[in-house]
């Protein structure tokens, strides 16, 4: 696979996750994670997530923008650290808006506490194991187990694992 091809498994991967974990470093020094509704992911890998104004992760973000999301379901797995945005753009809110989110804003997309949160991913790397590329990836886990090797040792197939700057 080209870095092209990587870049858009990492993507598709992204894509298939509602929910994710989004870990920003609290107040006291302490990283602190929760799970977030995925708003949109852009075409770079941008992720938005919609938030009240006075949140705590609004304050960590304030203090320190690092951010780390990651995601498990099923055998696939996904990671993108980067830096997050606080944005107030209500136009993007109105285009965002999903119903469901009616039981945190209950004055619906006009709410003035709303904002965005946007993670800029600076690396991204995904894990995919499903279908016939968790079978290759398992066959070569038992392959190194029988020769008595490290499974970490084994070759990486991009189809399955990659590291990807964003």
């Amino acid at each position: 696979m080209d870095a092209t091809d990587v870049e858009k498994k990492l993507l598709e991967t992204l894509r298939s996750f509602e929910t994710v974990m989004v870990t920003s470093k609290a107040e006291n020094g302490t990283l602190h994670s929760r799970p977030m509704a995925v708003a949109e992911v852009g075409d770079g890998c941008e992720i938005w997530f919609a938030t009240s104004r006075e949140s705590g992760k609004v304050d960590e973000l304030s203090d320190d923008t690092r951010c780390l999301v990651t995601g498990q379901e099923g055998r696939r797995n996904v990671s993108l650290a980067g830096r997050v945005d606080v944005v107030g753009d209500r136009e993007r809110v109105r285009a965002l808006w999903r119903p469901a989110w009616k039981a945190w804003f209950p004055e619906g997309k006009e709410d003035p506490s709303i904002v965005l949160l946007r993670l800029r991913p600076e690396i991204g790397e995904y894990w995919d194991d499903t279908g016939a590329k968790g079978v290759r990836h398992l066959f070569q886990m038992a392959k190194a187990v029988l020769n008595g090797r490290s499974a970490a040792a084994t070759e990486h197939d991009a189809r399955t694992h990659a590291k990807v700057p964003l």
